[in-house]
């Protein structure tokens, strides 16, 4: 109870009173009139329900206030009117301790002062708190990711197992008792019940209070206030007490309970006295826990401040529970999260965590230091974040004055208050540190590290394949910023603290997307730079409100003084007034400079008296340059100690990032030959304390402008960096450790021999991966460095590979081969580009590239595979393949005919179709269809992800939204928005013209459209509402009037929010679709000159910093231009038919109309790549988010590219004065597409003995290929002229050979083999055609019958009498038949996931062998894939069944294996477990065959790999051998066989590649549970010995020669 006023007492005092009516009425009228005016109303009671107070951003624990009677959800918390006194909201959330506790109140209707009456009991409460609480999004699912979701994506547990905590105060207990009650008898709320962990009781009165007795009496005698059935339930011994204290003692087992009572007597006007006694309000149940509070009824939960000792008590309590809880939460979920964080690591390029910069900073900060910022009145308007305050806080400040400590000490203080905030310190020389690509990603992981939800989707991101280009930011803005972090729920406002903002090279962009971000959004972004007028001119352009404040020398001067004031007790100064003389002194010349402030008083800790103090004083310069110009000549003093501190300065200021000590320390000795053993301590004093170790054992400068002084031009100091030079050393350096011993590894590996491996150099990291960049911005004109480069490519390259791999990141192999592609092509101006050592250095700069896209999944799975599987699979005029094909017992391959790269990755066929449109986005790309079907596909693997019917009409439009969540197909008029994750329709609309263009805005709330008919049409997504239409017309600007004619062409560009039109040899109309207003037009002839030019294709850059787009005419040229001014930017000559641009703006392709695709520079326009064919005109061209790969569609089919020239070199920023524009273009690279004779395709494949494959191609020629060399042999016979053969069946025993065409014609012919080895077809046994397609042929072992399974009925025929023996029909969907011979005449049949036996001869069911009692007891198999046996002699030992979904979204694969050999071990119960492999058959992409018991398979990331069907282990498993290249087996039908000698050949078009000793090697693959968690055996090391050299411990050799 909460008695607000003295009513109570009151009462008690007319009890004697001979009631009448009236009188009660005047009393109650009275104290109800007394309370309504010093009690707040019903807004500052609070609201009703369950409300949420607070939402931290990642919530592990609920916890709900209860008030009780009379009390409310706000008031009964709340000391006062004040609204900084409702403790739960206001105090609690900026408590550390509750970082992960989501706040609730409670509030329901008890105010017995209501005159009218209430049915309503504490029963009616109880249930109340129950459904609010079930029913709260934020409990049941505070951070939109599922429990089935978190599951399935093997992330840490979610909120949606958050226990729950309850503060019950006075009847508040009784209603959360009887909630508790209530949950547990209820099965409908049994997983809720199980969540409640604790209950805190306030003074509850669970025996019941006096006081509501004489209350009821009064209530019920009363005219005005009627009874009310809760306060009947307060009275001792109530029924309604009873039945919860009974039914209590039953349930509270799981719940710790705490119960505090009042000790205060509570003032009730004319007396004092207990509301609730301490023995009822202690339940008296085992391990419960009674605390006292010193405070009345009303106090116990109401306090004045958070230094309240009773506010502290209950407070403390709290805290116990949530670290028991938090304890349990993290050993649950402490693995999961950190392996996802690790993951996130990898995905977002991390490898230096931000805290690290932050504690830096932080150590460095006096207490008490930069308080006067955050007490600022705009700081705290700022950090308030409510209403419209700017989102943007900008502090200026001179260089050194604080701005990073200060702009640490803003995060601390905004964490502290339990706010989410990311933070970033830009710094120059720290390539890792000095982009905005480099912030944002660092802020994507920041933010979901705290965020769950974010954490998710970045998370799925990952698992889709998702690939990111991380260094271009607006790519990362778009896919992770604004199509996910900013899409979900920010409950309060999240900080972003930016620092050194002018020390991004490339920091003009940022600004622009900070204006683009929607108002609702509460993210507040706080800036420190250096003044600057290019970031005031941005503000101004982009108006973006900002609150601008500059650091002057005054506003700093406290806080050096207070660093002074700290440190001059070290100075030899005894007298008090001559130290604060000194410390004024300091402060005049500092100028507000801490740095200054800081190395002088570092300078006058060297001094012993206050003579050598005063001489400091008068000869340290006040500016800074002449500060470390005296620092320069001091260290020059010390001749013993140059060289050392020359080498400390050159790697310090050259080193892309910073150096830790011990890798600076062997760069020493590499560079000096010179040990220096306590490189910590030597740094400060050799280098004059302008270089400094951090708390992470980083060698640093002390500011960024020593780096700035140290480079500067006509810099007089043997200190002084020439950035060429000391970058040349420091690549030679890093080179000669490269070739040296250490980094090489034997080349040959075994089985058992792991050993050891020697420590490594602590310079090794940094040099396998950042050597290239000192390569870059070293001298052109030196010939040493290729010299280099060449021996390094001639021993160590390949160990090199396999380090940079081992560390789960390929970018630094590609940006390897970008830096040292833009070297040699500036070399070129100095030095002839001709000669053997820049042969082998362009060669491999070439094969880098294509190893990474080529090879580089396979790499990531298996470094070691390097050495002895990547080479054989290189094409053969790569130097990789010629420097390695004889590397010992490797890979070998035959067959195949590549002599260089292949640019085209895949070709994806469509049967009796044409692809008319192709659109990608992040892990999906879409291919439209002339059928009207929709087909989608990985990004990254190619593989068919589902299919959407849009209709009967064509699919001419595809567009997906800033995710691949949305997609938009359209034909001519009809339009149908998908949700592609969902698989389902959004919304169809149709329009009454004809459609020219498609396409969302930047934040997909909205689908645009144009037609024929002069209109834009816009529609929400959501809901396919139709919003308005925009008019769109011809404009002749010189009569002001327009035309109505028809528009040919129309582009939409949702990220500019511009619509460019053209009509019939007219201007291009440019349109604001922001604005709904017309822009101008562009004339590519002189304005006034008609007909012009016919417009053929146009496309948008979306790149806002180049505002270009590129228009393509009849005439042959390309044109770009910028949309805004019209004025022609660039020009050339491409007959292109079709454009489209890549994502980040760099690169436009066209397609022309004999197949020809080149690729450009857009803003130039200069020619990278062409790719000539001789093939069908292209319709449509479309980049994946990586900006390398695109597709196009033409005929019947859809490419995949990913050439080499367009992995394109970054800006190696100001670190060297020789630039790439002044050396010689490269030539342009042109390749032609491969052709084959379409005809000679192979469609059927079958290997005999241990040499020979037997090939069906479409022509209907059989033919025979050699294993040894893999080339055609002879044509053994054929089925007639273009009669493609389908099936092939051999039989061993009996030299028989069954085939099927495509007109269902089958034979079975007996073949033999001549002494030279050549095959004979010998007599035709059988020749026979079915009256339906031929699905599949078996011949018995003996020879003499043949099945022949077509859609509906299986026939079996003599082969000796060509009779038909029988025929039987079945209405069936999904099958497969197999020889189940085990020395019976017998055939398993599956039939839509049933399993059964027939006979041989008259296809009667019969029942199973004795020993072989399976059955597919789950009726919900997919349909059977594949299912094939391996038999020894005439039995069969060993049978797979192989099951799978056809592509789609909710694809689900089984796999069975059974053999003879251990059949006996099989019993009823377990005989499906022993043969079920569900949790590889997702691995498995196609299933190839048995090689003696071994079942090979292709798995989804295209390795070969192998089941053993002897393999009695509980533990299940797999082998993986060797990989197969991804355009092998990317799309089309998978033709494989094996050879009796592990052989295994690829159908390739016309050809077929035999891989022979692939199953020599061997990477055992542990499957550990449903989840198919793999886990390598032995355990990778993902870090390699040659990376992190510190680690002692074995290589991985996964690797290895059969024995």
């Amino acid at each position: 109870m909460d008695p607000a006023q003295p009513e109570n007492k009151l009462l008690r005092n007319v009890s004697n009173v001979t009631t009448k009516g009236s009188f009660l009425e005047r009393r109650l009228s009275i104290l109800t009139t007394s309370r309504s005016t010093t009690e707040p109303g019903d807004q500052l009671r609070g609201p009703l329900g369950l409300n949420l107070l607070y939402e931290p951003l990642e919530p592990i624990v609920d916890f709900i206030f209860v008030h009780g009677l009379r009390g409310g959800s706000r008031k009964t918390w709340s000391a006062s009117d004040d609204p900084s006194h409702f403790w739960p909201k206001e105090w609690l959330p900026t408590d550390p301790r509750f970082k992960h506790v989501r706040l609730h109140s409670f509030g329901y209707n008890a105010d017995w002062g209501e005159k009218k009456g209430s049915v309503l009991n504490i029963h009616d409460f109880g249930r109340g708190l129950l459904g609010d609480i079930h029913t709260s999004p934020y409990i049941r699912n505070s951070t939109g990711v599922s429990c089935e979701r978190a599951h399935e994506r093997k992330v840490e547990l979610r909120s949606c197992q958050n226990p729950i905590v309850f503060v019950g105060h006075s009847m508040g207990g009784l209603v959360i008792k009887k909630a508790c009650i209530l949950a547990k008898h209820d099965p409908n709320f049994k997983e809720l019940a199980s969540r409640f962990h604790s209950i805190y009781f306030l003074a509850t009165p669970h025996r019941g209070a006096d006081n509501a007795q004489l209350l009821n009496r009064i209530l019920k005698a009363s005219v005005a206030f009627n009874a009310k059935d809760y306060v009947n339930d307060l009275i001792p011994n109530s029924g309604a007490i009873q039945a919860i204290n009974d039914d209590f003692r039953h349930i509270f087992h799981d719940l710790q309970l705490w119960s505090f009572y009042e000790t205060v007597k509570t003032n009730l006007g004319v007396s004092q006295g207990l509301i609730v006694e301490k023995d009822s309000a202690a339940l008296g149940l085992p391990q419960e826990r009674v605390q006292l509070l010193n405070a009345d009824h009303r106090h116990v939960c109401k306090f004045k401040d958070a230094s309240d000792n009773n506010y502290l008590s209950l407070r403390n309590a709290f805290v116990l529970t949530i670290d028991q809880i938090e304890k349990k939460w993290l050993a649950l979920s402490r693995d999961g999260f950190h392996d996802t964080m690790r993951t996130l690591a990898s995905y977002l390029g991390q490898s230096d965590m931000p805290d690290n910069d932050l504690s830096n900073l932080l150590d460095r900060q006096m207490e008490g230091t930069c308080e006067w910022f955050t007490s600022d009145a705009q700081y705290k308007i700022w950090r308030a974040g409510i209403g419209g305050v700017p989102k943007l806080l900008w502090l200026s400040g001179k260089p050194a004055t604080g701005k990073s400590t200060l702009a640490a000490h803003v995060v601390r203080q905004i964490c502290e208050s339990n706010l989410g905030c990311s933070y970033f310190f830009f710094k120059h020389g720290d390539k890792s540190k000095s982009t905005v690509a480099s912030m944002l990603r660092s802020f994507a992981y920041q933010m979901a590290s705290t965020n769950p939800q974010i954490r998710a989707e970045i998370a799925s991101m990952h698992e889709n394949g998702t690939s990111i280009d991380a260094d271009d930011e607006r790519t990362l803005w778009r896919s992770i910023f604004i199509s996910r972090v900013f899409r979900t729920n920010f409950h309060r406002p999240y900080f972003w603290v930016i620092d050194a903002l002018d020390e991004c090279g490339d920091f003009s962009c940022f600004l622009p997307m900070l204006a683009k971000i929607d108002k609702s959004i509460p993210l507040q972004v706080f800036v420190t730079s250096r003044p600057s007028s290019v970031i005031q001119t941005l503000l101004l352009q982009e108006k973006l409100p900002a609150i601008a404040k500059e650091m002057t020398a005054e506003s700093s001067s406290g806080d050096i003084r207070g660093v002074l004031e700290a440190n001059t007790r070290f100075l030899p100064i005894d007298d008090p007034a001559a130290c604060q003389r000194l410390i004024e002194r300091i402060l005049e010349k500092s100028n507000g400079c801490f740095l200054w402030a800081s190395l002088v008083l570092k300078e006058l800790e060297t001094t012993h008296s206050e003579q050598q103090i005063q001489e400091v004083l008068d000869s340290v310069p006040s500016e800074m340059d002449d500060l470390y110009t005296r620092i320069l000549q001091n260290m020059a003093m010390v001749p013993r100690n140059q060289k050392l501190a020359q080498a400390i300065v050159r790697w310090t200021v050259c080193a892309v990032r910073p150096l830790t000590v011990e890798e600076l320390k062997e760069a020493i000795w590499l560079d000096l030959e010179e040990v220096v053993p306590r490189l910590e301590r030597t740094v400060e004093s050799v280098c004059g304390h302008l270089i400094h170790v951090d708390r992470q054992a980083r060698v640093q400068l002390v500011h960024e402008s020593v780096r700035a002084f140290l480079i500067k031009d006509g810099l007089a100091s043997d200190f002084a960096v020439d950035r060429i030079r000391e970058h040349s050393r420091v690549a030679e350096v890093c080179l000669q450790y490269l070739c040296s011993d250490e980094l090489r590894s034997s080349r040959f590996r075994r089985r058992g021999s792991a050993t050891r491996a020697a420590k490594r150099s602590a310079v090794a990291h940094y040099a396998c991966v950042h050597f290239s960049e000192h390569v870059l911005r070293s001298s052109s004109s030196n010939d040493s460095q290729v010299i280099a480069l060449n021996t390094f490519f001639s021993t160590n390259i390949l160990t090199w590979i396999e380090a940079v791999a081992q560390g789960g990141n390929l970018y630094f192999l590609t940006q390897t081969a970008k830096n040292l592609k833009a070297y040699m092509e500036r070399r070129a101006k100095y030095r002839s580009p001709l000669g053997h050592q820049v042969h082998v250095v362009n060669s491999w700069i070439n094969d880098l590239i294509h190893v990474v896209t080529t090879f580089g999944r396979s790499l990531l799975l298996s470094p070691p595979s390097i050495h002895f599987l990547v080479p054989p699979v290189c094409p053969r005029s790569s130097i990789i393949y010629q420097q390695y094909r004889e590397y010992p017992r490797c890979l070998e391959i035959v067959g195949r005919a590549e002599l260089d790269w292949d640019d085209r990755l895949s070709c994806i066929t469509f049967s009796e179709c044409k692809a008319l449109a192709v659109a990608c986005r992040d892990s999906r790309f879409a291919v439209g269809l002339s059928n009207g079907h929709v087909v989608l596909y990985h990004t990254s693997t190619c593989q068919e992800a589902g299919q959407l019917v849009h209709g009967n009409d064509a699919v001419r439009f595809l567009e997906f939204g800033s995710t691949n969540a949305l997609l938009a197909s359209a034909g001519r008029q009809n339009i149908i928005v998908w949700d592609i994750g969902a698989g389902t329709r959004l919304w169809a609309t149709t329009v009454t013209h004809r459609l020219l263009a498609l396409g969302f805005n930047e934040d997909d709330t909205i689908l645009m459209a144009t037609t024929i008919a002069n209109y834009t049409t816009f529609w929400m997504v959501g809901t396919g509402q139709e919003l308005e239409k925009l008019f769109i017309s011809d404009v002749d600007e010189d009569a002001s009037d327009t035309y109505q004619r028809p528009p040919t062409h129309a582009q939409i560009c949702g990220e500019l929010n511009l619509l460019a039109v053209g009509y019939r040899q007219r201007p291009i109309n440019m349109w604001d679709l922001e604005n709904r207003a017309f822009i101008g037009q562009f004339h590519k002839s002189a304005p006034g000159i008609y007909p012009g030019p016919l417009l053929v294709a146009m496309a948008f850059n979306p790149n806002p910093d180049l505002n270009l787009i590129a228009s393509s005419y009849a005439d042959g040229d390309l044109v770009t231009f910028d949309p805004w001014s019209q004025r022609q930017h660039a020009i050339t000559e491409a007959n292109a038919h079709t454009l489209a641009a890549s994502s980040d703006g760099a690169t436009l392709a066209t397609g022309d109309g004999s197949g020809t695709i080149q690729i450009y520079d857009f803003e130039t326009l200069r020619l990278l790549y062409r790719s000539t064919a001789y093939d069908f005109d292209i319709r449509a061209l479309a980049f994946a988010s990586s900006n390398i790969r695109f597709f196009d569609v033409r005929g019947d089919h859809c490419n995949v590219w990913e050439p080499s020239a367009i992995v394109r070199q970054t800006d190696p920023g100001d670190l060297y004065s020789e630039h790439c524009s002044e050396g010689a273009l490269p030539d342009v690279e042109t390749t032609e597409s491969k052709s084959w004779d379409a005809t000679q395709l192979i469609t059927a494949m079958v290997a005999i003995g241990v040499d020979t494959f037997l090939c069906g191609k479409e022509d209907g020629a059989i033919v025979v290929y050699d294993s040894k060399s893999g080339q055609q042999r002879q044509e053994l016979y054929s089925h007639g002229t273009n009669t493609a053969i389908t099936l092939l069946e051999w039989n061993a025993g009996q030299s028989l050979l069954a085939s099927t065409d495509r007109s269902s014609r089958f034979q079975v012919r007996e073949l033999s083999r001549t002494p030279s080895g050549s095959w004979m077809a010998e007599r035709l046994l059988l020749d026979q055609s079915a009256d339906q397609a031929v699905r599949q042929v078996l011949l018995r072992p003996d020879g003499r019958m043949l099945l022949v399974s077509t859609l509906y009925t299986d026939h079996v025929w003599d082969i000796q009498s060509r009779r038909q023996m029988n025929c039987r029909s079945d209405s069936r969907h999904s099958w497969r038949w197999v020889d189940c011979s085990f020395g019976t005449q017998k055939l398993l049949h599956i039939v839509d996931g049933d399993i059964k036996c027939f006979e041989w001869l008259n296809l009667d069911e019969c029942a199973f062998p004795d020993f072989f009692r399976f059955t597919l007891r789950d009726c919900s198999y997919p349909p059977i894939a594949s299912l094939i046996a391996t038999s020894s002699g005439s039995a069969t030992t060993a049978i797979c069944a192989y099951f799978r979904e056809p592509p789609g979204y909710q694809s689900r694969a089984r796999l069975r294996l059974w053999s003879s050999s251990s059949a006996s071990d099989f019993r009823d119960q377990s005989v499906e477990d022993r043969a079920n492999f569900d949790m590889i058959a997702r691995e498995v992409k196609a299933v190839i065959g048995f090689y003696k018991m071994l079942l090979l398979f292709l798995d989804q990331n295209g390795w070969i790999c192998s089941l053993n069907a002897d393999n009695k282990s509980k533990e299940k498993g797999y082998t993986r051998h060797f990989f197969v290249p991804y355009s092998w087996h990317c799309s089309g039908e998978l033709i494989f066989a094996v050879t009796s000698k592990g052989s295994v050949a690829l159908a390739r078009k016309d050809g077929i590649a035999i891989f022979h000793r692939g199953l020599d090697f061997e990477d055992c693959i542990l499957v550990k549970d449903e989840e198919s968690s793999r886990v390598p055996r032995p355990a990778p090391q993902w870090r390699s010995p040659v990376l992190e050299n510190h680690v002692d411990s074995p290589q991985r050799t996964h690797y290895w020669d059969r024995e």
